[in-house]
């Protein structure tokens, strides 16, 4: 029976800047014998590891799931994942949209619980506003890409999050 393409991807809150991508295809085709992972982000560029000269990893097909060190900040990402034979004609396809914004919720996390720590924080305004600013961003990027396919926008949103991120001496 052939394959019926599938993918779950996730980050780790340790590890940010990793993506794991794991096949959870059903069916079987004897034929296959790697995997290509392309990562296209909204600005129409490829994740790749350091030292990779393609704009795709090599995804053996051995590997259940693969981990990859590509992100710096919050993405919102196309990824292709295509099932190819011995002769690197390809098989299947599958594609889809994902927000990946562990860096900022990560940092969000913190903010909170350096509220245990000064509890008056959350009476100033400033401070009380910007972090819900902070948090609808984040949300409205997952939800662009989530509910609207939208990683360009999704993108603008995580944007304002990590511009606040890297400027919090301005913000919290």
């Amino acid at each position: 029976m052939p394959i019926v393409p599938s993918i779950a991807v996730s980050q780790l809150a340790a590890t940010p800047q990793n993506i794991t991508i794991t096949d959870d295809s059903t069916g079987s085709d004897a034929a296959i014998s790697v995997r290509r992972v392309y990562i296209q982000t909204a600005q129409a560029t490829y994740l790749v590891e350091s030292g990779t000269t393609t704009d795709y990893e090599i995804w053996l097909y051995a590997n259940s799931s693969i981990t990859l060190d590509v992100l710096t900040q919050d993405e919102c990402v196309d990824i292709t994942v295509q099932w190819l034979n011995s002769s690197n004609v390809v098989l299947y396809t599958y594609q889809n949209q994902y927000p990946l914004s562990e860096y900022n919720k990560q940092f969000l996390v913190g903010l909170v619980a350096a509220q245990g720590l000064t509890p008056g924080i959350v009476q100033d305004t400033n401070y009380s506003g910007n972090i819900a600013t902070f948090w609808t961003n984040i949300i409205a990027g997952i939800n662009q890409v989530e509910f609207a396919a939208d990683i360009s926008g999704g993108q603008n949103c995580f944007d304002r999050a990590t511009y606040m991120r890297v400027n919090q001496a301005n913000y919290f």
